[in-house]
Protein backbone atom coordinates (compact mmCIF):
# COMPACT_ATOMS: atom_id res chain seq x y z
CA UNK A 1 0.00 0.00 0.00
CA UNK A 2 1.66 3.19 -1.16
CA UNK A 3 -1.30 5.57 -1.48
CA UNK A 4 -3.98 5.31 1.19
CA UNK A 5 -7.21 7.23 1.71
CA UNK A 6 -8.72 7.19 5.21
CA UNK A 7 -12.46 7.90 5.15
CA UNK A 8 -14.71 8.38 8.15
CA UNK A 9 -17.04 10.67 10.00
CA UNK A 10 -15.56 14.08 10.75
CA UNK A 11 -15.87 15.13 14.33
CA UNK A 12 -13.91 14.76 17.52
CA UNK A 13 -10.15 15.04 17.48
CA UNK A 14 -9.80 11.84 19.48
CA UNK A 15 -9.74 8.18 18.56
CA UNK A 16 -12.92 8.31 16.46
CA UNK A 17 -11.59 10.91 14.01
CA UNK A 18 -10.24 9.86 10.58
CA UNK A 19 -7.76 12.73 10.70
CA UNK A 20 -6.19 11.42 13.93
CA UNK A 21 -6.20 7.86 12.54
CA UNK A 22 -4.50 9.00 9.31
CA UNK A 23 -1.86 10.91 11.28
CA UNK A 24 -1.13 7.81 13.37
CA UNK A 25 -0.92 5.65 10.26
CA UNK A 26 1.36 8.20 8.63
CA UNK A 27 3.68 8.17 11.62
CA UNK A 28 3.75 4.37 11.72
CA UNK A 29 4.52 3.96 8.04
CA UNK A 30 6.73 7.03 7.62
CA UNK A 31 4.57 8.36 4.79
CA UNK A 32 3.41 11.96 4.34
CA UNK A 33 -0.17 12.74 5.38
CA UNK A 34 -2.35 15.13 3.37
CA UNK A 35 -5.36 16.21 5.43
CA UNK A 36 -8.72 16.92 3.81
CA UNK A 37 -7.65 16.77 0.19
CA UNK A 38 -10.77 18.42 -1.26
CA UNK A 39 -9.84 21.67 0.54
CA UNK A 40 -6.22 21.74 -0.61
CA UNK A 41 -5.07 24.06 -3.39
CA UNK A 42 -4.89 22.63 -6.90
CA UNK A 43 -1.09 22.42 -6.94
CA UNK A 44 -1.14 20.18 -3.85
CA UNK A 45 -3.78 17.93 -5.41
CA UNK A 46 -1.56 17.75 -8.47
CA UNK A 47 1.38 16.81 -6.23
CA UNK A 48 -0.60 13.79 -5.04
CA UNK A 49 -0.47 12.50 -8.60
CA UNK A 50 3.32 12.66 -8.69
CA UNK A 51 4.13 11.35 -5.19
CA UNK A 52 4.66 7.62 -4.88
CA UNK A 53 3.54 7.37 -1.26
CA UNK A 54 0.93 9.35 0.65
CA UNK A 55 -1.95 9.08 3.08
CA UNK A 56 -4.98 11.32 2.69
CA UNK A 57 -7.92 11.72 5.06
CA UNK A 58 -11.40 12.67 3.97
CA UNK A 59 -14.80 12.99 5.56
CA UNK A 60 -17.34 10.36 4.55
CA UNK A 61 -19.30 11.60 1.55
CA UNK A 62 -16.86 14.42 0.69
CA UNK A 63 -14.12 12.45 -1.05
CA UNK A 64 -13.57 12.59 -4.77
CA UNK A 65 -13.67 9.68 -7.17
CA UNK A 66 -10.44 10.95 -8.74
CA UNK A 67 -8.69 10.55 -5.39
CA UNK A 68 -9.97 6.99 -5.10
CA UNK A 69 -8.70 6.21 -8.61
CA UNK A 70 -5.18 7.34 -7.62
CA UNK A 71 -5.18 5.44 -4.33
CA UNK A 72 -4.06 1.87 -3.73
CA UNK A 73 -6.13 1.35 -0.59
CA UNK A 74 -9.06 2.82 1.30
CA UNK A 75 -9.44 2.51 5.05
CA UNK A 76 -13.07 3.14 5.96
CA UNK A 77 -13.68 3.97 9.62
CA UNK A 78 -17.28 2.79 9.66
CA UNK A 79 -18.04 3.06 13.36
CA UNK A 80 -21.44 2.44 14.88
CA UNK A 81 -23.41 5.33 16.35
CA UNK A 82 -23.10 3.39 19.62
CA UNK A 83 -19.34 4.05 19.60
CA UNK A 84 -20.01 7.78 19.39
CA UNK A 85 -22.69 7.50 22.09
CA UNK A 86 -20.26 5.68 24.41
CA UNK A 87 -17.59 8.32 23.78
CA UNK A 88 -20.11 11.11 24.42
CA UNK A 89 -21.16 9.38 27.67
CA UNK A 90 -17.52 9.20 28.75
CA UNK A 91 -17.21 12.92 27.99
CA UNK A 92 -20.25 13.60 30.16
CA UNK A 93 -18.84 11.43 32.97
CA UNK A 94 -15.51 13.28 32.77
CA UNK A 95 -17.34 16.61 33.03
CA UNK A 96 -19.29 15.43 36.07
CA UNK A 97 -16.12 14.25 37.83
CA UNK A 98 -14.44 17.66 37.51
CA UNK A 99 -14.88 20.15 40.32
CA UNK A 100 -17.76 22.52 39.56
CA UNK A 101 -15.61 25.65 39.95
CA UNK A 102 -13.54 24.76 36.85
CA UNK A 103 -15.40 26.15 33.84
CA UNK A 104 -12.49 27.18 31.68
CA UNK A 105 -12.07 25.92 28.12
CA UNK A 106 -8.76 24.35 29.12
CA UNK A 107 -10.52 21.99 31.54
CA UNK A 108 -13.12 20.83 28.99
CA UNK A 109 -12.82 17.18 27.92
CA UNK A 110 -10.79 17.14 24.74
CA UNK A 111 -10.91 14.55 22.01
CA UNK A 112 -14.30 13.19 23.03
CA UNK A 113 -17.43 13.08 20.92
CA UNK A 114 -19.96 15.88 21.33
CA UNK A 115 -23.72 15.42 20.95
CA UNK A 116 -23.54 16.72 17.35
CA UNK A 117 -21.07 13.89 16.59
CA UNK A 118 -23.57 11.35 17.94
CA UNK A 119 -26.39 12.75 15.81
CA UNK A 120 -24.12 13.04 12.76
CA UNK A 121 -23.12 9.38 13.17
CA UNK A 122 -26.69 8.35 12.33
CA UNK A 123 -26.62 10.30 9.04
CA UNK A 124 -23.18 8.86 8.25
CA UNK A 125 -24.63 5.41 8.89
CA UNK A 126 -27.15 6.10 6.12
CA UNK A 127 -24.27 6.67 3.66
CA UNK A 128 -23.11 3.06 4.03
CA UNK A 129 -25.06 1.62 1.04
CA UNK A 130 -23.62 4.28 -1.27
CA UNK A 131 -20.13 3.62 0.08
CA UNK A 132 -20.47 -0.14 -0.47
CA UNK A 133 -21.67 0.48 -4.04
CA UNK A 134 -18.78 2.86 -4.71
CA UNK A 135 -16.13 0.49 -3.37
CA UNK A 136 -17.50 -2.37 -5.48
CA UNK A 137 -17.60 -0.32 -8.69
CA UNK A 138 -15.51 -1.90 -11.50
CA UNK A 139 -13.54 1.33 -12.01
CA UNK A 140 -12.20 0.96 -8.46
CA UNK A 141 -11.40 -2.76 -8.65
CA UNK A 142 -7.71 -1.95 -8.09
CA UNK A 143 -8.42 -0.72 -4.54
CA UNK A 144 -7.76 -2.80 -1.48
CA UNK A 145 -10.31 -1.61 1.04
CA UNK A 146 -10.53 -2.18 4.74
CA UNK A 147 -13.74 -1.53 6.62
CA UNK A 148 -12.98 -1.04 10.30
CA UNK A 149 -16.16 -1.31 12.33
CA UNK A 150 -15.02 -0.33 15.84
CA UNK A 151 -12.33 1.78 17.49
CA UNK A 152 -10.74 -1.37 18.92
CA UNK A 153 -10.60 -2.98 15.48
CA UNK A 154 -9.07 0.24 14.09
CA UNK A 155 -6.42 0.30 16.84
CA UNK A 156 -5.54 -3.34 16.18
CA UNK A 157 -5.32 -2.77 12.41
CA UNK A 158 -3.12 0.27 12.98
CA UNK A 159 -0.84 -1.75 15.26
CA UNK A 160 -0.52 -4.50 12.64
CA UNK A 161 0.53 -1.96 10.01
CA UNK A 162 3.61 -1.09 12.04
CA UNK A 163 4.63 -4.72 11.97
CA UNK A 164 3.96 -5.02 8.25
CA UNK A 165 6.02 -1.92 7.51
CA UNK A 166 9.16 -3.49 8.98
CA UNK A 167 9.60 -0.73 11.55
CA UNK A 168 10.56 -1.79 15.06
CA UNK A 169 9.35 -0.32 18.32
CA UNK A 170 12.07 1.52 20.23
CA UNK A 171 11.53 -0.75 23.25
CA UNK A 172 12.09 -3.90 21.16
CA UNK A 173 15.20 -2.58 19.39
CA UNK A 174 18.62 -3.79 20.56
CA UNK A 175 20.08 -1.62 23.32
CA UNK A 176 22.69 0.03 21.07
CA UNK A 177 20.04 1.06 18.51
CA UNK A 178 17.58 2.78 20.85
CA UNK A 179 17.18 6.50 20.51
CA UNK A 180 19.10 8.30 23.21
CA UNK A 181 21.47 5.38 23.98
CA UNK A 182 25.09 6.43 23.99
Amino acid sequence: MNRIVVVGQPGPQGRLCPLAFARSLSARLGVRHWPVVHELPGEVRDALQTHEQWIASEAAGRFSEALFRRADAVVWLHFSPMDYLRDWSARLADALRRPSDEHSAASAPGGRAAWRDVSQSFSTLMQAPAMYALLQHPALAHLAWHELRSPRQAEFWLMSQRRRSGLRDVASAPVGLRTGDA
